[in-house]
């Protein structure tokens, strides 16, 4: 494939993994609790009280991570970089973090789903124990893309055509992402998904948009004219 070719697969991937995460976000803005470890009784009260946008919410995390581990799949298969082999590594660092959090997305569609209250004695125990895995998915999915991150914008080194602010950026969204990982046990580090969240949306966003993917794309079009 040209690196036109590639572009063109990154950014069906990575906007689309963007907008899905993006609305699964928005999907959660009336259910309090969501993902934070203090209230997982709140967060399991919230999902029953407002059933369609909690499953609305759960299957674009679903769809927004696997597009998202997709997209890391091109990066390594066709990105221009420093570093063919550290590229890879950061990406898979990052594919793998995504499928194993788009499990873990899938689990408050399970709680809507089958633990309706009162489902049965002892049903909001189960459900907070499946929310709790979610949140802990979660909470790795945020350790591995932070640090697949840093070496991913290592990777493609100031010799290849990556934006010199693009790279910065992603380096900056994956210093952010990694204490996120504590959210598994506070409120206080998932409260930090409100900054590193956008950040690495926006890098995604920035790796479809620009860049020489970009470029290669303008030049392949204007060759066919």
């Amino acid at each position: 494939m040209s690196d036109a070719s590639w572009g063109r697969a990154a950014r069906v991937a990575g906007l689309g993994a963007v907008a899905f995460n993006v609305l699964g976000v928005a999907a959660l803005s009336n259910v309090p609790g969501a993902y934070r470890p203090g209230d997982l009784g709140g967060w399991y009260r919230g999902l029953l009280e407002r059933p369609l946008e909690a499953q609305a919410s759960a299957w674009c995390f679903v769809l927004g991570l696997l597009l998202l581990a997709v997209f890391f799949v091109v990066v390594a298969a066709g990105a221009p970089c420093r570093s063919r082999g550290l590229l890879v590594a950061g990406a898979a660092l990052c594919s793998l973090g995504a499928a194993v959090n788009a499990a873990g997305s899938a689990a408050p569609l399970a709680v809507v789903l089958f633990l309706p209250e009162p489902a049965f004695p002892g049903a909001e125990a189960v459900a907070r124990g499946m929310l709790g895995f979610a949140l802990a998915t979660d909470a790795a999915f945020n350790l591995v893309l932070g640090l697949g991150l840093v070496t991913v914008n290592v990777a493609l080194g100031p010799d290849s055509g990556w934006p010199r602010w693009q790279r910065a950026l992603g380096v900056a969204a994956g210093l952010a992402s990694v204490p996120v990982a504590g959210q598994v046990g506070s409120d206080g580090w998932a409260r930090l998904l409100a900054i590193s969240g956008p950040l690495w949306l926006a890098w995604i966003a920035a790796s479809c948009l620009a860049g020489p993917w970009r470029k290669s794309a303008a030049a392949d079009d204007g060759g066919r004219r």
